[in-house]
Order: C-alpha cells, then structure tokens, then sequence
C-alpha cells in the first residue's frame, strides 16, 4: 500500500511536471505576440507625447515613435487604450496592455516595478503661469519662498520637484490633466501649472489666451532636472526590450525621429542625454 501511494504520487508530480513545461513552451513571447496580432498599448492622452488629434486619430511623439520601432522590428500596434495616469503601471503588472507610450519618466522607483526601455527624449523644465507673470514665479524655488500655490497632473514627476524645492503638500494641487490644470490657473485657484518645457509649448499653442510661459530650467533644488521619458514593459519582458533596445539605437536621433518630434513641439535639444541604467541608479 505504501509502494502504491508514493508510487502514485511520484506519477502525480511527474504529470504536473510535465504539464508545467508544456504550458511553458507554448506560453506566447512578447515577441511573438508583437509579430503576431500586436501589442496592447495604453497611453495617457497628453501631448506632445500621445493625443488624440482634432479627427479623433492617435499622435504624439511617443506612439509614432513605438509604431514606428515596431514596424521595424516586423511588429505592430493591435490596440491603444486611453487610460488614467495612475492605472498605467498597475494594468501593465496585471497584463492588461504590454507597454506603456505616456512620456512615462525614468525615476528609481518606476525602475523597481517596470523594465523601462532606453530614452526616447530629455526634457528640461517650464510652469504655466497668467500673462505678464504677475506672481514673479521663475522656477519651483520661488514658489516655495512666496508661499504660492501650484498644480501638476497627479502622480507626475513635477509633484516630486514641488516637494523637493520645498513646497509644502497643501500648496500642490495634484489635477487629472492639462485643461484641468489650466482652468485652475485661470480661476486663480493656483499660481502655475507645472509640466514639461514641450508640455507648456503646446498648452500656449493651442490655448494662448491669457497664459504664458516661464522661462525653461534644467535644475531643481540644486539636482539635475533633465526628465527622460521611456516606454514601460514588464520586467519579464527584457528579452523583448533588449531587442526592441537594440532597433530603436538606430531611430533615435535619426532624421526620422527629429521629425516626429519636432511636428508634436519638440525639438533636437531635447534628445536624451542620459541611459535608462543610470537613471534608474538614481
């Protein structure tokens, strides 16, 4: 009887075994998958990075720069889902798109739950603020030393600049998303809207009324404030990335690349300066 029980066992695990490598093997690779019906893509509707135009088509720097790598690698876009900032990571950990094109920037914390791919640009910093500046805002510094208010969509990189320059939490509105945070400065509820250099180019290029920008910075609280943007993939996907790495190496930079960015507002000054290892070495 025992003879019989361990040997049913063994057979048990050995079938188990079995079935796991089976699975295994035909488990799809993000290669495959990209080669094969497409990738699932989610992106935050924000330009110049990825919007939707005034004919309701998907553009920005980061989704045309994506199709375009992919289709060089023999891939394609299947899907492209409109999502809220903060649900990005957690639909990519939970496989409900393969990669993120959002202007998504390389921070060591976003490094410890994604697999970023190498920069796609380099972008220095600007804030919205009222025609003729009337606060006196330069950069984040001086809204901390004058006790104003500024807002940043939640969840972005320039909530952490805020509070690095000092800016206590209660004076940082963190808002959805540019039309929100524009209507905010309008109404006077903040002092300045903080995103990007390209980010503040394109508000005042389709919205002029009555904002302007500050001047550009590249430094916060005595840091480097240089924000790379990369397309974000799960870390088990690094086979993939390497290979996607290793095709887009060509592409930035290239004639091609300049052009997208510099239809979308961007220009051959913001290429990246910096890789995504040393980013995410904080």
């Amino acid at each position: 009887m025992k003879f019989m029980r361990r040997h049913l066992l063994s057979t048990a695990t050995a079938m188990a075994t079995v079935a796991l490598s089976a699975t295994a093997s035909f488990a799809e690779t993000l290669n495959e998958r990209a080669t094969g019906e497409g990738l699932r893509v989610a992106f935050y509707n924000f330009s110049p990075y990825a919007y939707k135009d005034a004919d309701d088509n998907l553009v920005g720097t980061d989704v045309e720069t994506l199709t375009t790598v992919l289709e060089k690698m023999g891939g394609k876009v299947a899907e492209a889902n409109s999502t809220e900032w903060g649900a990005l990571i957690p639909g990519l950990k939970a496989d409900r798109f393969d990669v993120v094109a959002a202007g998504m920037f390389v921070t060591p914390k976003r490094c410890a739950e994604v697999q970023f791919s190498e920069p796609t640009f380099g972008i220095q910093q600007a804030m919205l603020v009222e025609k003729g500046n009337p606060k006196g805002v330069s950069n984040y510094e001086s809204i901390a030393e004058n006790g104003l208010k500024v807002g940043a969509v939640a969840g972005a990189a320039q909530v952490g600049y805020a509070q690095a320059a000092g800016v206590d939490d209660a004076s940082i509105s963190q808002l959805p998303d540019n039309p929100t945070g524009v209507a905010a400065l309008k109404a006077g509820r903040i002092d300045a809207w903080a995103v990007s250099a390209p980010g503040v180019r394109q508000i005042i290029a389709s919205d002029p009324g009555g904002v302007e920008s500050t001047p550009v910075f590249a430094e916060v609280a005595g840091q480097p404030a240089v924000s790379h943007g990369a397309f974000a993939f799960r870390p088990d996907d690094a086979e993939f990335v390497a290979a996607f790495n290793a095709t887009m190496a060509d592409f930035i930079g290239s004639p091609e690349h300049i052009a997208i960015m510099e239809k979308h507002g961007m220009t051959a000054d913001e290429l990246p300066i910096s890789s995504t290892a040393e980013l995410c070495g904080g």
